[in-house]
């Protein structure tokens, strides 16, 4: 019967090779500024349409542009966890403003 012999396991406290931490960035910040940009660009159609007439559609083109930047900054090794929060935060964000939505139209009927 053949031995194998392999490497003993590394002491305790010091990292392993090849592992990361999972990238840079405040995963904190990355939640704020996404539920914050969606609630924004979902609710914008109602804050313009105070201001301005036909304008009101501009500010949901904030909402593709929100996720191109969350997710180019969740690919970027530096800015990982800002981005992996920013697309956390607009998932919730979106289902929070769709479900305000929904509740504001059903009391207005």
């Amino acid at each position: 019967m053949s031995e194998h012999h392999f490497p003993p396991p590394p002491p305790v406290g010091e990292p392993v090779e090849g592992s990361t931490d999972g990238g840079g960035g405040s995963f904190g910040w990355g939640l704020v500024l996404g539920l914050g940009g969606a609630v924004v660009a979902s609710f914008s159609p109602i804050l313009l349409s105070r201001f301005s007439e036909g304008s009101t559609v501009g500010g949901l083109l904030l909402l593709p542009l929100l996720l191109v930047v969350a997710i180019v900054l969740a690919v970027r090794r530096s800015t990982r966890r800002t981005g992996v929060g920013m697309l956390v935060g607009f998932a919730v964000g979106v289902v929070a403003s769709a479900g305000t939505c929904i509740y504001w139209l059903n009391k207005a009927y």
